[in-house]
Parts: structure tokens; sequence; C-alpha cells
């Protein structure tokens, strides 16, 4: 069985997957190159370099192995380069398989080093018995038989302490780079890797947190969905890197456009949601046309050769809270509004209150 993503297909073995012991082989290995190239610890490179070391991306293993023989630097364009390549959209599955390899791999080095402290302390036990043993049976073969005692482990402390401080200040470094790693990815899986706003499962949080803040305070909430207007063509006409682009735009151009505790999202696709907590129908119908003007106001360049994609347009629909609303009945009324968008034209705001 193989699993098709973007730059190839990802060999797949059998069952739910490969074992946490593969997994963390991987990232052990993973690590030691990353630190080796100067790879900075975060999702995105983890997830480069751990499928690297998996094997189960061959175009992925011949490029990083390419640009390895040609000790080119990895530096942050190449890092996005790789991942926007190989992985893109939809890789929570591989983030959360990172995630708990992480966490097992930061748990395995922890009790290792604990291991290690244990056989340093092992000495100092050695010596505190000598001496009570010499305050119990103060005679000459005593005495001969702790000199014995001492001297070999002594021995063997002189023979191992370098060698274990030095495999001591590996596992702290690893442990350091393996938790920075981990609370970088526990903030990225909320967040859409392709365009940096929130992901669908941080929206559906916040918009739970909003229905019921506005509920118990009976403030008003709005809710705006945006598509964006002929998406598929820009992927039929220029490839799906220039959609990426146009999706990162399109991201980026909302998140100038609100301000607060407003949270923009990735609903899904091409399309995206902005919560407006403590807003009147009015204010949210304003923010909503001013996006919708930002956007078609501004002309999307791309390419070294500066290339022009012309106009991006949105529709849009927005919602505004009712008693009783859940999340499901707020999203809906949205949906309509911005289907009756499309269906007038494109380019424009419909809001639920104003919907003829």
């Amino acid at each position: 069985m193989k699993l098709a993503v973007a730059g190839g297909e990802r060999k797949q073995g059998g069952g739910a997957g490969e074992s946490m012991e593969n997994a963390v082989k991987w990232l052990r290995m993973a690590v030691a190159r990353m630190q080796s190239l100067n790879v900075p610890p975060t999702p995105r490179n983890f997830t480069v370099w751990f499928e690297y070391h998996s094997g189960r991306l061959p175009g992925l293993t011949a490029e990083l192995d390419r640009l390895q023989e040609k000790e080119d630097a990895f530096t942050a364009e190449v890092n996005d380069d790789l991942y926007e390549r190989f992985f893109g959209v939809g890789c929570e599955e591989q983030l959360r398989e990172l995630h708990e390899a992480i966490r097992n791999l930061a748990a395995q080095l922890s009790e290792q080093l604990r291991a290690l402290c244990s056989d340093m302390d092992g000495y100092e036990q050695v010596l505190a018995e000598c001496e009570l043993q010499l305050q119990r049976e103060p005679n000459i073969g005593a005495l001969r038989d702790l000199v014995t005692t001492l001297l070999r482990e002594t021995r063997h402390a002189r023979n191992t302490s370098q060698a274990t401080s030095q495999l001591v200040d590996q596992l702290n470094a690893e442990i350091k780079i393996l938790r920075a790693g981990l609370e970088q990815l526990n903030e990225e899986v909320l967040v859409d890797a392709l365009t940096g706003v929130a992901n669908r499962r941080s929206f559906d949080r916040e918009l739970d947190d909003c229905l019921e803040a506005s509920a118990r305070n009976g403030r008003s909430c709005c809710l705006l969905l945006l598509d964006i207007d002929r998406f598929k063509r820009f992927n039929d006409q220029h490839g799906h890197l220039v959609g990426d682009r146009v999706l990162r735009f399109v991201a980026e151009m909302i998140k100038k456009s609100v301000k607060g505790r407003d949270l923009v999202a990735r609903f899904g696709g091409e399309e995206f949601a902005v919560i407006l907590p403590n807003t009147e129908f009015g204010g949210g119908m304003a923010v909503a046309q001013a996006i919708v003007e930002t956007v078609a106001n501004q002309t999307l360049i791309v390419g070294k050769e500066k290339r022009s994609l012309g106009n991006v347009t949105l529709s849009a629909g927005l919602s505004i809270y009712r008693h009783g609303d859940d999340a499901q009945s707020l999203i809906g009324r949205a949906d309509d509004c911005l289907y009756s968008a499309k269906a007038k034209g494109r380019n424009q705001v419909v809001g639920e209150r104003s919907r003829t």
C-alpha cells in the first residue's frame, strides 16, 4: 500500500503504521543530522529530516542526499522549500507521529540520563560503605581489603567518568533540542502549516468558547466565512505552488484587516473563517467589507520574473449569534450567506440580516 503525498509517494507498511520503536530511532538520527548541519529544530524541519531517515519518501531522500553531496547550506529558504515541496498541506498525521516520537525519545533520554547519574552516585556509596566497615573493623586485614576495593572502584570510576560526562552532556543537549521542538510543535498543531493562521481544530475550540461567552454575558458575536473566487483556476493555470502562494497571500491580507481578539482560521481548502467576539452586526459587516476590498485591490506578483496573477477576489458570508446557537447553526447561516454572495456575482459580502 502507498500513500500519495506532494513530491512523490510515501511508502506505507501494513497495519496502523510504523512502530514507535522505529519512529524514535528515526527521530534520534534526525536530531543528530540536524545538529551537524545547523538546521534549526522547528517542527517543519523535524518533519523533513524524520521522513528522510524513515526512507518512506524516496524523492525527499534523493533530494536531501543531493544537497548534502553539494554541501549546500540549509538556509531558511532551503528548509521552507523542502517542506513545501514534499509536505505542503494536510500533514497533520505526520505531525502527530512526530509529536509522539519526540515525547517518547525525550522520556527515554531522561531515563538514560538518570541511570548515568545513578552510576556516578554508586562510587560515593562504595566510599561510604568502606568508611563504615573501617569503623567497625579497625584492623590490618580489613584495611587491606578496603584498600583493594577502593583501588578497584577508583580505577573503574576514572575509566568511565570522562565518557560518562561526555554522554551526559550529549543527552542534555538532545533533550534540550527535543523539548524546544516539542514546545513549537504543541503550538503548530493549532496552526495551519501552509498559511500560518489558526487551523480548523483551533477554530472549533475558539468558536465554542465564543458562543459560551455570548450565552453567558449576552454580548454579540459574529462569524465571517470567506472563499477565494475561482481558486481552481489558479491551480489549473499556474500549478499548485502558485495556488499555495495565493492562499498565503489571502491569509496575510485577512490578518492585516482584523485586530484584538479576532481569530483568523483556515476553514478548509480555499475557505477562511474569522471569529469576531464582542462585535455587533454592523461592525462585522464593516470588517468583512474591508477584507474583501483590501484583497480585491491588491495585485499578486509571484516568482523571480515578477509575474502578475492579476487580482484575487473573495466572497463572504456573515452570521451573528442568536440565543440558543451552537457552532453548527452559526456556521450554517454564514455558509448560506456565502453561497448567496457567490450567486450574486462574487467579490462581495452578504450578511444574514441584509440577505434578500
